[in-house]
């Protein structure tokens, strides 16, 4: 009830009837299975995602809506710690953007709201209230700077995070330069605040960002640029942060590269560093605060990734993060064949190396199989 309620005042705060729209329906399948690494007892399951977005614009008015309705069968699964772990994990909306799950034996099925925004654009100002995703960071790997829509790189797929409910505007000082402000309202009724300001220098693009809520403070960082005209971009981000749930402050840092090649080859590489470290307790129990992404075991992370264009068919990724300090490591392929312009079927996986003791080598294998339509 509270979700409809909040929809009801969203559209009706719309200024204008919007009469131009760019709708699409999107049906994403995978089927999984993940082996231990006892290599025993085996889960098979399948996960449905059917996806409805609707972009909709009226002169320098305009509405963004993604709702989706996911599907997960296979009991193993449903009835796991993993399954209940992650469907734990909310949105920090004040209101609930998921429907009951309706469980049918060997299933679960249910309803969310991904986006739900309206707002004004035009050369200098750009204005969005509603559920939406706010922009932080040039990290590929890990975003620190993002303490509103952090990245998972852990995850199926890493980019499906959720929206925040908040109240964004932007203002362009410059052809290259533009200061942003953020307040976003959080599932505890408290706020998170944030500013940017960002222009450009000889060095590339840098920002200064600040952040705070009742759980966490930022100060921060973000560089990106070409290097010495060599066509390789290389880009940083991070700062100082105060973790107050566990009293704590610490500097995170990334440093990442990026080149492509004449024959489609594109490589990216990206170094992440903490100077303070969680336990295992610690990161769980807390997943939920501002600062739920930027706890690690290590100090040190390094990740890098391949995409190759094999032909205008078969394309190929390869990612990968590995910790130096237990030497264990997450490796990730994806090969893809494009069926037609709006279908594309995948198989991949999701690989952990290392001993039992180790960050990443007591972790079930994951294979799967993607198909993907889009109507």
């Amino acid at each position: 009830m509270k979700i409809v309620n909040s929809l009801a005042l969203l559209c009706l705060t719309v200024p204008i009837m919007a009469i131009e729209h760019d709708l699409t329906i999107e049906n994403t399948n995978y089927t999984i299975s993940k082996i231990p690494y006892t290599q025993q007892e085996r889960t098979l399951y399948n996960y449905n995602r059917l996806r409805l977005t609707d972009n909709i614009t009226e002169r320098n008015w305009f509405a963004h809506i993604i709702a989706d309705i996911d599907n997960y069968y296979g009991e193993t699964y449903i009835d796991s710690f993993e399954y209940g772990f992650f469907r734990s994990i909310q949105a920090d909306t004040p209101f609930d953007i998921e429907t009951h799950s309706k469980n049918y034996g060997n299933g679960e099925v249910f309803g969310r709201l991904h986006r739900f925004s309206i707002g004004y654009a035009d050369e200098k100002h750009n204005i969005l209230f509603g559920l939406q995703k706010i922009t932080m960071g040039v990290g590929r790997i890990w975003t620190p700077t993002d303490l509103f829509n952090p990245r998972n790189p852990l995850a199926l797929e890493p980019d499906q995070i959720y929206g925040n409910f908040s109240l964004s505007y932007t203002y362009a000082l410059g052809t290259l330069s533009q200061m942003m402000g953020v307040v976003a309202k959080r599932h505890d009724g408290s706020y998170k605040y944030a500013g940017r300001i960002k222009g450009n220098t000889k060095i590339g693009d840098v920002a200064l960002d600040l952040f705070s809520s009742n759980d966490a403070q930022m100060i921060a960082y973000e560089i990106e640029g070409n290097l010495f005209d060599t066509g390789i971009e290389w880009r940083s981000e991070g700062g100082y942060y105060k973790d107050k749930l566990l009293d704590r402050s610490f500097y995170q840092t990334i440093l990442g590269v990026d080149y492509g090649f004449v024959n489609g080859l594109t490589v990216m590489a990206e170094w992440l560093h903490s100077t303070k470290t969680y336990t295992a307790d610690e990161i769980l129990n807390f997943q939920k605060s501002s600062l739920g992404y930027n706890r690690h075991l290590s100090s040190d992370y390094i990740g890098a990734s391949a995409y190759y264009d094999f032909n205008l068919l078969y394309s190929g990724t390869l990612s990968m993060i590995h910790s130096p300090e237990d030497q264990s490591s997450f490796i990730s392929p994806l090969l893809t064949y494009s069926l037609s312009d709006d279908a594309s079927v995948s198989i991949g996986a999701m690989l952990y190396r290392g001993t039992e003791e180790s960050e990443f080598g007591s972790v079930e294998n994951s294979y799967y199989l993607r198909f993907r339509v889009t109507y």
